[in-house]
C-alpha cells in the first residue's frame, strides 16, 4: 500500500511555540490532512483491532485496561505505519516546539478508547522513562474526528513545571493524588475539546494529563502518539521497577550513562542536514 509523504513543513507559529512552552502542551490544527490520516489509519486500525481480541470484556478489566487497547511500536513491524511515526512533518514540530536542533523516536502507540471506555486518569508520561532532565514531547493525533464526549485530551496547564513527581502509574490512586495537586496548586485545566482527524496536541513530557470516557455507544475514538526526545540524551539510572523495564524494552542494548541511542531511537529529524 502506497502511503502519503509527510516530510513538507507544518505553519507552525510563534504563538503556538510560546504557549507549549507557557503551558506544557498546544492544540495544532489540521497537522495532517483527512486524506493522508485515513491512508494510515487503515494499517493502524487493522492491527490495532488484532490486538484487541486478546483484551478481556470490559467489565472485567481494571481502570487502566477500561481506559484504551493500547497497540506500541507498530513502526517496527509494518513499512507503512513506519513512514507515519518517522514522519520529518511530525517531528520537526516537535524539535521546534522544545527548541531543540534534533529529535530521537522513543516510540508510537496507538490508543483506541471503545465506546463505553472508562476514564485515562491523570498521570505524567516521563514518570515511565529513564530520561531524567531530557526534553520530551508526545504527538497525540486522533485518527477520525472526535468530539469531546469521546474522550479528548485535557491538560493541567504549567504543570510541567513541577518535573519528577516520582513514581506514579496510571489508576485510580493518581488520578486521585494528581486530581488534587492540581487544586491545590490551582493550575487551569484546558480540554483539547472537539479535534478532527489530524489535528493534534503536543504535550511535555511533564505536562500533567488525562483524558475523559467515551460515551460514545457506537464509535471507537482512534488515536496516535508518537514520542520525541531530544537527541544527545543520556539515559539516567532508572528508579523504579517501570522505568527499569522501559529502559529494557525501548533502549535494548543500552544501560545507565549510555547515550539514548540504540536501533529503536532513530533520529527522526535533525537541522544539521
Amino acid at each position: 500500500m502506497t502511503t502519503p509523504d509527510l516530510s513538507s513543513d507544518y505553519d507552525l507559529s510563534a504563538d503556538a511555540v510560546e504557549q507549549y512552552r507557557k503551558n506544557g502542551h498546544v492544540l495544532l490544527r489540521g497537522v495532517a490532512s483527512t486524506q493522508e490520516v485515513q491512508a494510515y489509519r487503515e494499517l493502524i486500525t487493522r492491527s490495532t483491532e488484532e490486538l484487541a481480541k486478546s483484551y478481556k470484556p470490559m467489565s472485567e478489566r481494571d481502570t487502566y485496561g477500561k481506559a484504551f487497547i493500547q497497540n506500541m511500536n507498530l513502526w517496527v513491524g509494518d513499512e507503512g505505519v513506519r513512514n507515519y511515526t518517522l514522519a520529518r512533518r511530525f517531528a520537526k514540530i516537535a524539535a521546534d516546539l522544545m527548541g531543540v536542533d534534533g529529535v530521537r523516536l522513543y516510540h508510537d502507540q496507538a490508543l483506541y478508547k471503545e465506546p463505553g471506555g472508562g476514564i485515562t486518569p491523570w498521570h505524567q508520561d516521563q514518570q515511565y522513562w529513564p530520561l531524567d532532565g531530557v526534553k520530551c514531547v508526545t504527538l497525540w493525533m486522533p485518527l477520525v474526528d472526535a468530539v469531546a464526549d469521546m474522550g479528548t485530551m485535557r491538560f493541567a496547564d504549567g504543570s510541567q513545571e513541577l518535573g519528577y513527581l516520582g513514581s506514579m502509574n496510571i489508576s485510580d490512586d493518581s488520578d486521585e493524588k494528581l486530581e488534587k495537586l492540581i487544586a491545590d496548586k490551582g493550575y487551569p485545566v484546558t480540554y483539547a475539546g472537539d479535534m478532527r482527524a489530524g489535528d493534534a496536541t503536543f504535550h511535555d513530557g511533564w505536562t500533567i494529563h488525562g483524558a475523559c470516557g467515551n460515551s460514545s455507544p457506537t464509535k471507537t475514538r482512534e488515536v496516535m502518539t508518537i514520542i520525541y526526545f531530544e537527541d544527545g540524551a543520556m539515559i539516567t539510572p532508572p528508579d523504579s521497577p517501570q522505568r527499569q523495564s522501559d529502559l529494557e524494552t525501548w533502549f535494548p542494548g543500552c544501560k545507565p550513562g549510555d547515550l539514548a541511542a540504540s536501533e529503536l531511537n532513530p533520529v527522526v529529524y535533525t537541522r544539521k542536514q
